[in-house]
C-alpha cells in the first residue's frame, strides 16, 4: 500500500511537472508569467466569492452576531423577521406533540355491566330459591344457560357464586359501587399501546357534549382495571367480612372497555392549531434602532440585520442587476489588492520564491486550506474567534519558507479576515498576535518534538490575549473561561493539524525542511543501514566525504546539514553491485578484469540511475536524491576511456564514457563534487603530508572548474579557495600522525 501511495505521488509530481528548487530554471516567459496572474486571479475569486459564501451580497460593513456595531443600525423601513424552515418545523412538531388525544367515553357501558350484575343476582337468586332436590336435578342446565349468557365468567366463579353460604345480594351492591366509583370513574381502554406515546401527558376525555381533561396516569386498559378490582377488594376486605377470591373472579368477568381513540378527532385539532400558526417572528417598525452603537449583536439582532440586507439586496435590485453585485465584487478586488502586495513584496525581497511558480502555488493553497478552515469554524456554528485556527498558516509558511515569508503572509491573513469579517479589528489583532508568536517560535525547528513548543507558544498566545483584551471589555469571569477553553483547543488542533500537513507539502512541492533533513541524517535509516552492510566501503566513504562537505558548506555560508546528508545518500546506487567498485573490492582480482572498458564505464555510471530509483522508492525528497545525479556531473571515466584507447588502438567517443549528469546546480551539490573526489584520491597518498593533502586538493578542483562541472552553480572563486581549506583542515585531521611506541609497548 505505502510502495503505491508513493507511486502515486511521483506520478502526480510527473504531471504537475514539480522539481526540487535546484532543477527549477527561471525563465520569464509569457506563460510563467500567465500562470502567476492565473494563479493570483483564482486564489481572489476563490477566498473573496466562497468565504464566507452566505453572506456574499451582504454590505461589508454590516456586523454579525457576537461583534459589535460600530454605529447605530436603524431600520430605514418596517422589517419582517421570518421563522427559519427549521423554526417553522419545531413548531408544526410542538402542536403534535401537545395536542391532547381524544378518547370518547361509551356511556352505556357502566349501565350494561349495572344491569348485567342485576340479571346475574336475580338468576342466581332465583335458582338457589328452589328446593335442594330441584336444584341438584337442574344444576347442570343451569349452569349452561348462565354460562351462555355471561360467557366470560368461569365456572370456579360460578361455582363460588352458587354455594350455599354465599350471599349474592352484597356481591352485586359492591361491585356496582366499586365499578361506578373506581373503575369507570375515567373508563377503560382496550389496550394502553393504543394510545400513540407523546409528550403531552393531558388526554382530552369527551363524554357526549362534556370535554374534560385527565392526566394520562389515570387511564387504565382492561388488564389494569382488573388489578384496580383486585386492590379495591383487598383493601375493603380489612373492614368487611367478604372472600376477596370469589368477589374478584365474579367481578372481573363483567368488565369491558368502554373508551376508544379518535385519532380523526386529534388530526382535525392539529389541522386547525397548524393552520393558526404563523410564519412571521418579529416585525421592526420604520426608524426602530436594530443596534446600538458599540453593543454586541445579539440571535435576535441578527437575525433582523440579515433580513435587513435581504431588503437593501432587493432595493438595489430594482435600481440596476450591478448595483447588488458591488458587494462581491468590492470583496473580490480588496482580496486581490492583499495577494498583489503579497506578491510585489516576494518580487522585491524575495525573488527566490517568486520565481518559483510551485514555491507560489503551495503558498496560496496554504492559504486556502487556512480559510477553509475558518470557513470550517463558521459553518459548525463556532461563532467565538478565539476557537479559530488561525496560527496554521504562520507555522506552515515559517517552517516551508522562513520566518519573514512567515510574517508578512500572517499580516496578509490579518487583512484577509478583517475585510470578510466586517472589518473587525479584534480579528486582525488576533491574528496579528498569536501569528507573529508561531512565527518566531516555529523559526528553527530541527525535529517534530520541538512542534511541543510551538503549541505551548500557541496556546500561551492565545491564552494571554484572551485575558487581557476579554478583562478590558468588562467580560465576566465564566465567559472568560469559556474563551480561554477556545483559545486553548485551538493552539492545540492548529499545531497538530500543522504537524500532519507539512510532510505533504514537503513532499508534493519538492521542498524539503530542516526536520526533514535531520531526520535523513540519521545513520539507522534503512538505506543507510543497508548500505553500511552490503557496502561497507562505499559507507564508510560516504560519511567521509558527508564531513568534508558540512566543513566546506559552513566556511562559504551554503547549507550545511543538506550537503552533509546528500553526501550520506548520494552513493546509495552502489547497493545493488557493490563488489564492482575499488572501496568494496576485498579480492586480489577486479571484477572488470573480465569485462570490456565500455561494459566497466556501464556498470559503474549505473550506480547514479538505481541510486536515484532506490531514493525514490524510499520517499527522499528531490533536493537530496539530486547529490546523486549532480556529484558525478557530466566526468569521464578517465580510467576505462584511456583503456579502451589502448585496446582499440585509435580514438574513441569520449561522450560513451561520461556520466549522464547534470552538472551540479546548486553550491551544495558542488561541494559533493569535489568532496568525493578528494576523499578517494586522498586514500592513494603514500604519504599524506600537509603540503601533498593541499596539492592534491588544488589539483581536483583546478581540474573539476576547468573542465566546467561548476559552470552550472554559483561557487565563486573565493568559495573555492574557503573550500580547499576546509577540505585541507578535514583531512589533515584525519590523517594524523602518532607517536612510534617502542617495542614491545602496548599502546
Amino acid at each position: 500500500m505505502v510502495a503505491l501511495l508513493l507511486s502515486l505521488k511521483r506520478k502526480l509530481k510527473r504531471l504537475l511537472k514539480i522539481q526540487a528548487e535546484s532543477r527549477q530554471v527561471y525563465e520569464p516567459t509569457a506563460r510563467s508569467k500567465s500562470l502567476k496572474i492565473l494563479m493570483l486571479i483564482l486564489a481572489s475569486l476563490a477566498v473573496g466569492i466562497l468565504y464566507p459564501g452566505e453572506v456574499l451580497y451582504d454590505p461589508l460593513d454590516m456586523p454579525r452576531q457576537g461583534e459589535f456595531a460600530p454605529y447605530d443600525i436603524v431600520a430605514p423601513v418596517q422589517i419582517t423577521v421570518l421563522k427559519s424552515d427549521r423554526e417553522m418545523q419545531t413548531e408544526q412538531e410542538q402542536v403534535r406533540q401537545f395536542t391532547s388525544f381524544v378518547l370518547d367515553v361509551d356511556t352505556t357501558v357502566p349501565l350494561a355491566i349495572i344491569n348485567r350484575l342485576g340479571l346475574f343476582a336475580a338468576m342466581v337468586t332465583d335458582f338457589k330459591s328452589r328446593d335442594s332436590l330441584t336444584r341438584s336435578v337442574e344444576l347442570s342446565q343451569f349452569t349452561d344457560s348462565i354460562l351462555r349468557v355471561f360467557p366470560d365468567m368461569g365456572q370456579n366463579a360460578l361455582n363460588a357464586a352458587l354455594a350455599d353460604d354465599f350471599e349474592i345480594e352484597p356481591l352485586r351492591e359492591r361491585l356496582e359501587s366499586i365499578c361506578l366509583d373506581e373503575i369507570y370513574r375515567v373508563g377503560v381502554l382496550s389496550d394502553l399501546r393504543e394510545l400513540p406515546e407523546s409528550r403531552n401527558r393531558s388526554i382530552l376525555v369527551r363524554r357526549g357534549d362534556k370535554e374534560y381533561i385527565v392526566e394520562r396516569g389515570r387511564l387504565v386498559d382492561v388488564v389494569l382495571s382488573y388489578a384496580r378490582l383486585l386492590t379495591t377488594l383487598n383493601r375493603q376486605a380489612v373492614t368487611d367480612s367478604i372472600s376477596v377470591d370469589s368477589y374478584y373472579s365474579i367481578g372481573r368477568s363483567f368488565i369491558k372497555p368502554n373508551l376508544t381513540v379518535n385519532m380523526v378527532e386529534y388530526e382535525r385539532r392539529v389541522s386547525e392549531g397548524l393552520v393558526d400558526l404563523s410564519n412571521v417572528k418579529e416585525i421592526v417598525a420604520a426608524g426602530n434602532v436594530i443596534v446600538s452603537a458599540r453593543q454586541k449583536v445579539t440571535e435576535r439582532q441578527a437575525e433582523v440585520l440579515q433580513e435587513l440586507a435581504q431588503v437593501l439586496r432587493s432595493q438595489a435590485a430594482v435600481r440596476g442587476w450591478f448595483v447588488s453585485l458591488w458587494p462581491p465584487l468590492a470583496r473580490v478586488l480588496l482580496t486581490l489588492a492583499m495577494f498583489t502586495a503579497l506578491l510585489l513584496f516576494l518580487y522585491f525581497f524575495r525573488p527566490d520564491v517568486y520565481r518559483s511558480n510551485q514555491k507560489l502555488l503551495a503558498l496560496f493553497l496554504i492559504f486556502g486550506i487556512q480559510m477553509f478552515l475558518l470557513y470550517l469554524a463558521e459553518f459548525l456554528g463556532l461563532k467565538s474567534i478565539y476557537i479559530y485556527p488561525i496560527v496554521v498558516l504562520s507555522i506552515m509558511t515559517t517552517v516551508l519558507y522562513d520566518a519573514e515569508v512567515g510574517i508578512l503572509s500572517t499580516v496578509i491573513l490579518a487583512l484577509l479576515l478583517g475585510i470578510m469579517h466586517r472589518f473587525s479589528f479584534s480579528l486582525v489583532f488576533l491574528t496579528v498576535v498569536v501569528g507573529v508568536v508561531g512565527c518566531f517560535t516555529s523559526q528553527q525547528l530541527s525535529k517534530r518534538s520541538h512542534f511541543y513548543r510551538v503549541m505551548f507558544s500557541a496556546v500561551l498566545a492565545y491564552l494571554l490575549y484572551i485575558l487581557v483584551i476579554e478583562n478590558l471589555k468588562l467580560s465576566t469571569s465564566s465567559e472568560i473561561l469559556t474563551e480561554m477553553v477556545h483559545g486553548l483547543f485551538a493552539g492545540v488542533f492548529s499545531v497538530l493539524l500543522t504537524l500532519g500537513l507539512l510532510p505533504i507539502f514537503e513532499s508534493l512541492f519538492g521542498i524539503t525542511t530542516d526536520i526533514t533533513l535531520l531526520e535523513l541524517s540519521d545513520l539507522n535509516h534503512p538505506l543507510l543501514k543497508r548500505l553500511s552492510i552490503e557496502a561497507p566501503g562505499t559507507y564508510h566513504h560516504s560519511i567521509s566525504v558527508g564531513n568534508l562537505c558540512e566543513a566546506a558548506a559552513e566556511a562559504i555560508g551554503a547549507n550545511a546539514l543538506l550537503a552533509r546528508v546528500g553526501a550520506y545518500y548520494h552513493d546509495i546506487g552502489k547497493i545493488e553491485i557493490p563488489e564492482y567498485f575499488v572501496e568494496n573490492q576485498f579480492s586480489v582480482k577486479s571484477k572488470h578484469e573480465s569485462l570490456t572498458p565500455a561494459m566497466s564505464s556501464m556498470v559503474l555510471s549505473s550506480h547514479v540511475k538505481k541510486g536515484r530509483q532506490l531514493g525514490e522508492e524510499a520517499d527522499i525528497p528531490d533536493a537530496v536524491l539530486n547529490f546523486i545525479e549532480e556529484h558525478h556531473g557530466t566526468m569521464a571515466i578517465t580510467y576505462f576511456y584511456h583503456k579502451a584507447k589502448e585496446q582499440e588502438g585509435g580514438e574513441v567517443d569520449i561522450n560513451k564514457y561520461r556520466y549522464a549528469g547534470p552538472k551540479p546546480q546548486v553550491r551544495e551539490t558542488g561541494i559533493a563534487m569535489l568532496a568525493d573526489a578528494v576523499e578517494a584520491a586522498s586514500r592513494t597518498l603514500e604519504d599524506p603530508k600537509p603540503a601533498r593533502i593541499d596539492r592534491l586538493i588544488q589539483k581536483i578542483i583546478n581540474d573539476r572548474f576547468q573542465s566546467g562541472e561548476l559552470d552550472e552553480c554559483p561557487l565563486t572563486l573565493r568559495d573555492l579557495a574557503r573550500i580547499k581549506e576546509a577540505f585541507s583542515q578535514v583531512l589533515m585531521a584525519a590523517f594524523h600522525h602518532r607517536v612510534k611506541y617502542p617495542a614491545g609497548y602496548n599502546a
